[in-house]
């Protein structure tokens, strides 16, 4: 039984180009994508794109939400605007260039009270990163017992797009509640609503809230997932039973899911193998949203320090993270895989194509829009996608 994947990567404004390529695509299969494809996964503004496919958003629909309300979540070029003066003496000179208002408004309205767990299908996988416990994040919609919990969908997309130096890092709040199974002085079995990843609590604070040791708190300083049973730095006064309950509070520091995978292709094969896909059974759609052409001389390279490494930095890490997690993944998959991408250049509409992940001028959407639609139709890409689309 075929199980078909489609992958969507970071880029800023530059997701209109795969929105647009996937509005070309819809068109051809004459289905809606959430019908067709059985996990949808994005980083970044991909991840607004493969969320917004999820629920059963056309691709036509999130083309105009990039043309009407981009301007809102970039607000201005230049980190010089006056427009940035509160985020200064918010954050110091050296703020984000961006407050994250425009773009938490833009997506909440977008996505409303829909949370991650409240659809099932097609399987949703999102990155994002933790500055705290230096480990990605993946969000899936089909472990409802997974570590994040029924996250809003809004909150999952702005935990994947909060890139640095362009937004604010934003603060997932998490509260896991639950029942003792079990206790010693110096541990405690939690029940099934725990996590299953080694760690995940460790220097965190665990509070009985009710039942037997009600008001106690100690430090979790080691926590095993497979069996679910935390050390903590200070034995019980009064040892919890399976009258009591827990309360773990805790949070993550989230950015950008392209400094972890801005090409999340191999996390989706990773996790159709695991749940027991073959993989002559898998194929996988993976859309680019257009490569950087700009060069960064030698001379720049070894002579730029802190300040010019900055901004182009970020570009850096994400172009590099989407090229290898496309050469693994086409390592894997071979030709069960098709990757759509073209060079942001003049050669495909004659215009210029800017490569920036906040140019949101109508000017540059226009272009972007014209160019993707100039590539899915050329020749030799509907070639590729029409071989494609019969495996």
């Amino acid at each position: 039984m075929p199980f078909r994947i489609l992958s969507l990567d970071g880029g800023g404004i530059r997701g209109v180009i795969a929105a647009t390529i996937l509005a070309e695509i819809e068109k051809q299969i004459n289905q809606p994508l959430n019908e067709y494809f059985n996990l949808i996964a994005g980083t970044s503004t991909g991840a607004l794109l493969a969320s917004a496919l999820a629920i059963g958003r056309s691709s036509e629909e999130i083309v105009q939400l990039y043309k009407q309300r981009s301007s809102q979540i970039f607000p201005y070029r230049s980190r010089f605007s006056l427009k940035r003066i509160p985020l200064i003496m918010k954050y110091g000179l050296s703020a984000p260039k961006f407050s994250d208002d425009g773009l938490i408004q833009v997506i909440q309205e977008s996505f409303g009270d829909i949370k991650l767990f409240d659809f099932v299908s097609p399987m949703l996988l999102v990155v994002s990163y933790d500055t705290i416990t230096r480990k990605p994040i993946i969000f899936k919609n089909w472990r409802p017992e997974k570590d994040y919990g029924n996250v809003p969908l809004w909150e999952v997309c702005v935990c994947s797009a909060s890139a640095p130096t362009y937004f604010p890092a934003h603060k997932l709040d998490k509260k896991v509640t639950g029942a003792i199974k079990n206790a010693s002085q110096y541990t405690m079995k939690l029940d099934e609503n725990a996590s299953l990843v080694d760690d995940v609590y460790k220097n965190k604070q665990i509070f009985i809230n009710s039942g037997t040791g009600i008001g106690q708190a100690r430090t979790i300083t080691k926590y095993e997932g497979l069996t679910r049973i935390a050390q903590i730095d200070e034995a019980w006064k009064i040892i919890p039973d399976q009258s009591s309950t827990y309360l773990i509070n805790f949070l993550y520091s989230t950015i950008d899911g392209g400094v972890a995978a801005n090409n999340p292709s191999a996390s989706a094969v990773a996790e159709a193998l695991r749940l027991g896909y073959a993989i002559e059974d898998i194929s996988i759609l993976s859309i680019g949203t257009g490569e950087r052409t700009r060069i960064i001389t030698y001379e720049q390279a070894r002579e730029w320090g802190l300040v010019e490494w900055a901004q182009p930095l970020i570009g850096v890490l994400f172009d590099a993270s989407s090229d290898i997690y496309h050469y693994i993944t086409e390592q894997i998959m071979h030709n069960r895989l098709l990757r759509l991408q073209f060079k942001l250049d003049r050669e495909m509409i004659g215009e210029r194509l800017s490569d920036d992940i906040d140019d949101a001028s109508q000017e540059n959407i226009n272009n972007l829009i014209a160019a993707a639609k100039v590539y899915i139709n050329l020749p030799e890409v509907q070639a590729q996608l029409h071989e494609f689309l019969r495996i």
